[in-house]
């Protein structure tokens, strides 16, 4: 008996999540993407009509996953479209939605690690990728970097080629000492005392991102993220 309550007690406990997750996602899907996640496709339509939004967003969702096999999307915008009528003449809608592919475990967790990281600096900073250090075979460096630049982008931040912003950064310094030439300094409004390197580290178990003032060299972010 008591191994029937508790068998009953876990299906139960496992429905309600399942029911939680189908919830989060249909709520997700009628929200504009998140930054972290690519858009495929604007303005796509479901090829039938439906009377409620949780049908239409598993139909929209089926023909996302037959259009993109193999990648991972999801459904964003999920919104009422043209009225459609069926063959009985009940009365149904087309639903216009977004197609978006959603980010790998790696891509996730770098997001999360420099939002972590960039809490105490201040938008508009200027950056430069010090280092990107991997030891996972699986993961793309370039692509990596890429993502970084993107990410802080996004965050309002200003993204420069590491020798440039040491180039500003030893003209601050020459103009300190006031052994400058006044034609060829860097004027303030192009270089703050608020630059930044950025390193990251990723390994099968965790990926790490630091940010180290390039003024005082202290790091004035670290975040970690395990796998």
């Amino acid at each position: 008996m008591e191994s029937l309550k508790g068998f009953l007690c876990l299906s139960m406990a496992t429905l309600l999540c399942i029911g939680s997750f189908a919830q989060e996602n249909l709520t997700l899907a009628q929200k504009k993407p998140r930054q972290n996640e690519k858009v495929l496709v604007q303005n796509a339509a479901t090829a039938n009509g439906y009377n409620s939004v949780q049908t239409a967003y598993n139909g929209a969702l089926r023909e996302a996953k037959t259009k993109f096999a193999g990648k991972s999307v999801d459904v964003r915008n999920l919104a009422k479209g043209e009225v459609y009528f069926t063959s009985d003449g009940m009365a149904a809608n087309y639903y216009n939605y977004t197609i978006v592919e959603l980010p790998d475990a790696t891509t996730l967790a770098l997001s999360m690690a420099l939002t972590k990281a960039l809490a105490e600096v201040e938008e508009d900073s200027k950056f430069a990728i010090n280092k990107i250090v991997i030891t996972s075979e699986d993961v793309d460096k370039a692509k990596i970097k890429g993502e970084v630049i993107d990410l802080l982008n996004k965050k309002g931040h200003k993204v420069v080629a590491k020798e440039y912003l040491e180039k500003l950064y030893a003209e601050q310094q020459t103009s300190k000492s006031e052994t400058f030439n006044q034609k060829t300094a860097v004027k303030g409004n192009n270089f703050s005392a608020t630059g930044y390197y950025i390193n990251i580290s990723i390994t099968d178990d965790y990926l790490q991102a630091q940010i180290i003032n390039v003024s005082t060299g202290e790091y004035d972010g670290n975040a970690i993220v395990n796998f």
